[in-house]
C-alpha cells in the first residue's frame, strides 16, 4: 500500500470525541477546540495502517474512515 492510497476521514456528524484515535496514532489525531477528533495527517504514511485500522476499531461511532 503507498501513501497516496490511506486518505484519513472523520464524520464530525457521528464523532463523539472519546480520544481512542489519539491514543492510539497521536501522529494522525489529536482532538480539536470543539472536543471532537480532527485529523493532523490526512495522508499519513503506509505503515501507520495496523494503526489507524485498531483506531477505525475502537472508535464507538465509527467515524474513522481511511
Amino acid at each position: 500500500m503507498s501513501e497516496s492510497e490511506l486518505h484519513v476521514k472523520i464524520d464530525s456528524l457521528i464523532c463523539e470525541g472519546t480520544g481512542y484515535c489519539v491514543r492510539v496514532v497521536p501522529e494522525v489525531f489529536e482532538i480539536g477546540e470543539s472536543g471532537l477528533g480532527e485529523v493532523l495527517q490526512a495522508r499519513p504514511p503506509s505503515e501507520l495502517g495496523a494503526q489507524l485500522e485498531e483506531a477505525s476499531i475502537l472508535c464507538p461511532t465509527r467515524a474513522i474512515t481511511y
